[in-house]
């Protein structure tokens, strides 16, 4: 930061001191400067990239508002790397379209690595959550009729890369996460709204202690959230070791697969609630623990087979199977079913082991407590919302994700500064050390 020690005399001091405590902990070596051989020399990206956090921290909506306010106050403009000129809107959409993800992603890793040596990040619980991001064309705007705004196979013009997804709004007051463990047995459809949209969503893995995140990655919206869930687990523990003791999530990440992974692969507990889904009808089993048919026969057993990672046992009908049986029956079903004449009816039984039927309980006590800490990620992203991470002016997958991994760049950087400065009970303060710092 020797560069701006002049702009330290000459301008205000006091932000200056706010943003060098900002910007000294943030590692850009992996973001390489491009020097073109011919013609005019481009603004620095380095420059770029602080200036689109500076947005962030002041709440700036727009590029075009981030422009005016550094051609307007060039001493921030100069703190940022621009001893010259401002760049316009044209520039910064140029950076967020053209810088790879990958680039940003290692800045952000670098932070949770600094995190997890002043020994903030734990990762003793670890929680799993995503968001939706609005993108910005008109199939979005209720106000304006487009014939066909929702079929799914007709993508926007306005952003090709945006899917079909929806998100879920509880009509309900405020609730505890206790209680909403209770809302998904309520079958009443009216204290849900369902509202459709294209964009994507931003997955995001949470320290739930400290509420911080630790992994993000932006998909289109049409991607369900259990589909994310284990490459994203695998890919955190790929870069960082964690040993956590429990795993949070809400009831979209209820399935085997996820309860196998881990419980096996990362050795903890999951903190899932059950998704009830559609319920089946009774099913009736004989003393025998075997299936019975709608005439109460016990049925026979057909062999085993495995079904997308599950081994179900096969019944079929004992009078089309037996002809002991069958005589007594005079060959025909007593219930003239349906399907007696092309062999009979037939039934399955999930017959592996479930990691669905033997999970914590949700109603306990313990489960309730640890549950708990799953409201941390709906702070984190109201954190993350105040810097218009839901509903950016931009267009395209890359740049999008682009915008929300700069997001969580810049609340790793605020939890940075308020740990070297010791104030490790402000990491999450956004507005609340920002004025502490300048007052120093």
């Amino acid at each position: 930061m020797s560069k701006f020690i002049r702009e330290k005399l000459l301008f205000y001091p006091a932000k200056f001191n706010l943003y060098e405590a900002i910007f000294e902990h943030l590692d850009l070596s992996y973001l390489k400067e491009q020097l073109p051989k011919t013609g005019r020399r481009p603004f620095p990206r380095h420059g770029i990239l602080r200036a689109l956090i500076y947005k962030n921290l002041k709440a700036i909506k727009t590029l075009s508002e981030l422009s005016f306010e550094l051609s307007t106050n060039l001493g921030i403009a100069y703190i940022l790397g621009f001893d010259k000129k401002a760049p316009s809107r044209h520039r910064f959409e140029e950076f967020l379209h053209g810088v790879p993800n990958q680039l940003l992603q290692q800045i952000r890793m670098q932070q949770v690595k600094t995190l997890i040596k002043l020994s903030v990040i734990s990762g003793k619980y670890l929680s799993i959550d995503s968001t939706a991001v609005v993108a910005w064309v008109k199939q979005n705007n209720p106000k304006i009729f487009i014939e066909g705004k929702f079929n799914k196979a007709k993508f926007p013009k306005g952003d090709p890369d945006a899917r079909l997804g929806f998100m879920a709004l509880k009509k309900l007051a405020k609730h505890s996460k206790e209680q909403q463990l209770e809302l998904f047995n309520n079958k009443n459809k009216y204290d849900k709204q369902i509202i459709l949209f294209w964009g994507y969503r931003n997955h995001v893995i949470f320290d739930s202690l400290t509420e911080l995140p630790v992994f993000e990655i932006t998909k289109p919206a049409n991607i369900p959230d259990c589909k994310v869930t284990v490459p994203a687990f695998r890919e955190l523990n790929r870069n960082f070791k964690f040993k956590p003791k429990g795993v949070l999530g809400d009831a979209a990440h209820d399935s085997s697969y996820i309860r196998k992974y881990i419980r096996h692969s990362l050795k903890a507990k999951d903190f899932i609630p059950i998704n009830p889904r559609s319920t089946k009808q009774d099913i009736k089993f004989t003393k025998h623990n075997t299936r019975a048919c709608i005439a109460g026969f016990e049925m026979y057993p057909w062999g085993k087979f495995k079904d997308r990672g599950r081994i179900r046992q096969k019944f079929v009908c004992p009078i089309t199977h037996s002809k002991t049986f069958a005589a007594k029956y005079n060959y025909q079903c007593p219930m003239n079913h349906p399907k007696f004449s092309k062999g009979g009816c037939y039934a399955y039984i999930r017959v592996d082991k479930s990691y669905r039927s033997d999970c914590i309980d949700p109603k306990s006590k313990y489960f309730k407590r640890i549950y708990n800490l799953q409201s941390g990620s709906e702070r984190g992203f109201s954190r993350l919302l105040t810097f218009y991470m839901q509903r950016p002016m931009l267009a395209g997958l890359k740049a999008i994700s682009n915008q929300c991994t700069l997001a969580h760049i810049a609340i790793l950087a605020i939890a940075i500064a308020a740990a070297k400065s010791k104030q490790k009970e402000k990491i999450r303060f956004i507005r609340g050390l920002l004025r502490d710092l300048l007052q120093k």
